[in-house]
């Protein structure tokens, strides 16, 4: 997604409005072991640029579904996500850390929208319908509800040896 600084100037009040889908090749997502693909991206929003400080403002909405592995199976978990951003674009050179500065005329929105993508990947998914967690020789893989009911449950091992103190009257 390019836009070009002739096209904004063209523009009624200097302003382009965006409703794009936009796929991702699954080549980006080879070397990422959190996020396996997003297979449509919608992006809905403007861009305006103000003649005056040569800056473009980008309002963007950007939604869509990743496909994540299951911390617990790795079996491919969808994941819907929505996020709103504003940026700002400078075609000229600016010392601002949260403005994007252009090369040569033509804003580039790509970048930036993958970026939001990335920044709504969760830490950790897990697939609802999980009914067995894995389990093998030795060892499994219980739910934090179930540690908590056994910790509760569970004695102090320092404590242990008063369970058999009786206290005599």
């Amino acid at each position: 997604m390019k836009v070009a600084r002739a096209d904004l100037l063209r523009a009624e009040n200097n302003t382009i409005f965006i409703d794009e889908t936009i796929r991702f090749e699954p080549e980006v997502f080879a070397q990422m072991h959190n996020i396996r693909s997003v297979p449509n991206v919608h992006v809905n929003g403007k861009i305006h640029y103000d003649v005056v400080s040569e800056r473009a403002y980008a309002d963007l909405s950007i939604t869509g579904v990743m496909i994540l592995p299951c911390s617990i199976t790795l079996d491919d978990v969808e994941v819907e996500f929505h996020t709103d951003t504003e940026e700002v674009f400078s075609f000229i050179k600016c010392e601002d850390i949260d403005v994007h500065e252009v090369k040569g005329d033509v804003v580039e929105l790509l970048p930036v929208i993958f970026q939001q993508i990335l920044m709504e990947v969760p830490l950790k998914v897990v697939k609802p319908e999980i009914k067995e967690y894995p389990k093998g020789e030795g060892w499994k893989v219980i739910r934090e509800e179930d540690l908590r009911e056994e910790k509760k449950n569970e004695i102090d091992p320092r404590l242990a040896k008063l369970r058999e103190f009786k206290a005599e009257d």
